[in-house]
């Protein structure tokens, strides 16, 4: 089970979160959002990141200069974004980009239409390498809430991608969640953390072990 912890502000925790064996961790490039870090500040988290750990940049890009300045800049593994670019606009965006792609589904909290969330979830998959299912927030994810886990695992279904699982996550819930999406991975923000945009080192070590069941 691969895990993904987002939401880092200072090398410090990267580092903790390196040496516990997180195999992804993230770095929030979207104004507004709570855990946002300019380009200068994201890349001192990024240059704390060792060698056999994925570097994510999560952002909400205008347009494609945008994405490649961001990866000019930063050297991410993995580019993280909600379809705010055409599905056009994203496949020429990964002919150019050295980065892998993670295309958020995103799953409204509350009453939806399951078969349009669906639909919209296979799109997203469509034009990128990993697809992350997170519940919808007023910044793509980060809502730290979690949604109906029957859905995504209606969407893990459906799609031939590999799937990562988000949305009010922690060390108590994590197991659960994994035993009913089955995920091929699973990403968490607050629910490893007590204070907004510090990470808990006993929570992610927490979080790490029963994602993978030990």
């Amino acid at each position: 089970m691969k895990v993904k912890i987002c939401g880092f502000t200072n090398t410090e925790d990267v580092k903790l979160a390196c040496d516990l064996g997180v195999d992804m961790v993230g770095v929030i490039l979207v104004p507004g959002a709570r855990r946002y870090l300019g380009f200068n500040k994201a890349k001192q988290v990024f240059d704390a990141v060792t060698d056999n750990v994925s570097k994510v940049a999560v952002v909400m890009p205008k347009g494609l200069d945008e994405l490649a300045r961001l990866e000019d800049q930063l050297k991410p593994d993995y580019i993280q974004m909600h379809l705010t670019l055409s599905p056009t606009e994203l496949r020429k965006a990964r002919e150019h980009l050295a980065a892998g792609l993670i295309v958020v589904a995103p799953i409204p909290p509350k009453a939806f239409d399951r078969r349009i969330i669906i639909e919209d979830a296979i799109r997203a998959a469509d034009v990128g390498d990993i697809l992350l299912i997170d519940t919808k927030g007023p910044y793509g994810g980060g809502t730290g809430l979690s949604h109906d886990w029957t859905l995504s695992r209606e969407i893990r279904d459906s799609v031939d991608k590999p799937v990562f699982l988000a949305g009010g996550l922690n060390p108590s819930n994590v197991g659960e969640a994994i035993r009913i999406v089955r995920p091929d991975g699973v990403d968490v923000s607050s629910g490893v953390e007590r204070i907004n945009g510090v990470k808990d080192p006993k929570l992610m070590r927490e979080f790490i072990k029963a994602a993978r069941g030990k």
